[in-house]
């Protein structure tokens, strides 16, 4: 994929010769058309172990992710650049970096899991505890800790991959406030639920939002 910077060809959308133009956001990007495989080699690359596996992760990642779409859009919103959405770069992050394998069996920790990734300073000595109203998630006031500002909002998430299910709080209390709860009702469906904890900054000028690395907090 590349983008067009020649103003002849923006505005392009089709096939031309071996590319292919299309617009995202009113820019225009170009690609190659793939190679046509013949049926032996399509065949060939199915049986491929690497293949195989490649294919299994993938699968893995999207049905990790249903549920979280909004959660993504906003823990990644620093990682969108040009035709690379939040959700493409959450499913790259977590498909290079949260696999944990044993030979030929592999799955998805999410105690390695991100809701967010960024530069903001993260939380420290964070815990989430299950209460009567939701989740009491509480943390240490690190204000004044490297970039940690006291007006940082806690982003706050639950997740049950089994239920492919979400709960989350984009801005919740401030840092120097120490905790937040989130209300939730559980279910009686099966599955695990677990909690997340990151910050996002507001820059004052632009209004745009820098966050933190999600912190994982366990199984609540």
């Amino acid at each position: 994929m590349a983008r067009i910077a020649n103003s002849s060809l923006s505005g392009l959308n089709g096939h031309m010769g071996d590319m292919v133009f299309y617009q995202i956001n009113g820019v225009t990007y170009a690609r190659r058309k793939p190679s046509k495989r013949s049926n032996t080699q399509k065949k060939r690359m199915r049986k491929s172990p690497i293949n195989e596996r490649s294919q299994g992760k993938f699968s893995m990642v999207h049905t990790h992710l249903k549920g979280l779409k909004f959660a993504i859009r906003f823990g990644f919103q620093e990682q969108v650049k040009g035709a690379r959405h939040a959700y493409h770069a959450c499913g790259s992050h977590t498909r290079l970096n949260c696999f944990r394998e044993n030979g030929a069996d592999y799955h998805i920790d999410p105690a390695l899991f991100k809701i967010s990734t960024g530069t903001l300073m993260g939380a420290e000595e964070a815990k989430a505890v299950r209460t009567e109203e939701g989740i009491l998630f509480t943390w240490k006031d690190n204000s004044g800790t490297s970039s940690a500002q006291a007006w940082d909002e806690a982003f706050l998430v639950i997740h049950n991959p089994t239920q492919k299910a979400a709960v989350w709080k984009e801005l919740g209390s401030f840092r120097n406030k120490k905790e937040y709860l989130l209300k939730h009702t559980f279910g009686t469906s099966g599955g695990d639920w677990h909690a997340y904890l990151a910050f996002s900054q507001e820059n004052r000028r632009t209004k745009k939002r820098k966050l933190s690395d999600s912190v994982y907090l366990g199984v609540i």
